[in-house]
Formats: C-alpha cells, structure tokens, sequence
C-alpha cells in the first residue's frame, strides 16, 4: 500500500497563521535589509576615507602644492570640456 508522503504529521495552520507568519518574515527581511543599508554606508564612508588618504599621499609624493595640483585639474577638466564642443560641432 502506497504511503503518503508525511500528510498525517503535517500541521494545518489557518490563513490567519500563514499572514501572521508571513508578515513576520517580511518584517524579519525588513530589518536585515536595513542593516545591510548600514553596513553598505559605513564601508562607503571609509572607501572615501582611504581615497582621500591615497590622494594627498600622491599629491605629497608630486612636490606640488595643493594650489599647483588644483589648477593642473581645472586645466585638464577644461581641456576635456573644450574637446567635447569640438567633437559636437564637428
């Protein structure tokens, strides 16, 4: 005789069981996904540290000042933005 597969010590919960525990695994997943928002701010926030650092390191490295760096930026950003309108009207 054919057995069912485990339909006598199976437990019934009613809908109103089932939404309860469906809700608080909702709020279970809601929390974990808040602290992995933490979590995923805090790691942001020290990768900008450690740019920041590795950024004057080789700004000190240069022998530039920081005048001197700023403005080699602002040259090449304005070179990038000049090259782009050519390319448009081109």
């Amino acid at each position: 005789m054919p057995r069912t597969k485990g339909s006598k010590n199976k437990v019934v919960l009613s809908v109103d069981e089932r939404i309860a525990a469906v809700t608080a695994e909702i709020e279970s997943l809601q929390e974990q996904v808040k602290e992995k928002k933490a979590e995923l701010k805090q790691l942001k926030a020290e990768k900008e540290e450690e740019d920041q650092k590795r950024l004057l390191a080789a700004v000190a490295a240069s022998g530039k000042s920081i005048d001197e760096v700023i403005a080699l930026i602002k040259a090449e950003g304005t070179e990038k933005t000049e090259e782009a309108g050519s390319d448009i009207a081109e």
